[in-house]
C-alpha cells in the first residue's frame, strides 16, 4: 500500500512540474511584443499599443503608431535582420507620433542583435545601442 502512495505522489508532484507557467520564453514567434521602450524612452501613449509579431516563415508584422507594418525578418543565432518593410499610408493626426513612429521604423530597420529575456526583446543595432524594447503579451 505504501507503494502505491509513493507512486501516486511522484506522479502528482510530475504533473504539478509539468504545467509550471513560469518557463522563461525563448523564441520570438508565435505571439505578440508590445513595444516598451524607443530610443531610451516609453512610447506616447496611444489607444492601441505599438506592438510586432513574427510569424514561423520569416514574417514580421504590426502596427507602429498610425500605419500597420509588414515585412521579413532571418535570424540567426542572436543575429537579427529585418527588410522589406512595407507601411499603410495613413496620416497621423499628431506631428509626435508621425516622429515616432519614422523612429519606430528606422530603429526596426537599424536592428541587428536581439535579447531575450524574462519575455522582454530587446532590439540592439550594430554598434550594441538599444533601439527597441518590447514585452510578450
Amino acid at each position: 500500500m505504501n507503494a502505491i502512495r509513493a507512486i501516486m505522489l511522484l506522479l502528482i508532484i510530475f504533473l504539478v512540474a509539468c504545467t509550471d507557467r513560469s518557463t522563461p520564453i525563448t523564441d520570438l514567434t508565435n505571439r505578440q511584443w508590445q513595444l516598451i521602450e524607443i530610443e531610451g524612452q516609453p512610447p506616447l501613449p496611444s489607444e492601441q499599443a505599438l506592438s510586432m509579431a513574427f510569424d514561423s516563415t520569416g514574417r514580421i508584422s504590426g502596427f507602429a503608431g498610425c500605419n500597420s507594418f509588414s515585412g521579413s525578418y532571418r535570424v540567426e543565432g542572436t543575429t537579427i535582420s529585418i527588410s522589406d518593410v512595407v507601411t499603410t499610408l495613413v496620416a497621423c493626426a499628431d506631428d509626435a507620433v508621425t516622429t515616432q513612429e519614422m523612429m519606430f521604423h528606422q530603429a526596426l530597420q537599424a536592428a541587428t542583435k536581439y535579447e531575450l529575456n524574462a519575455g522582454t526583446l530587446t532590439l540592439r543595432d550594430e554598434n550594441g545601442v538599444v533601439r527597441l524594447r518590447f514585452q510578450a503579451f
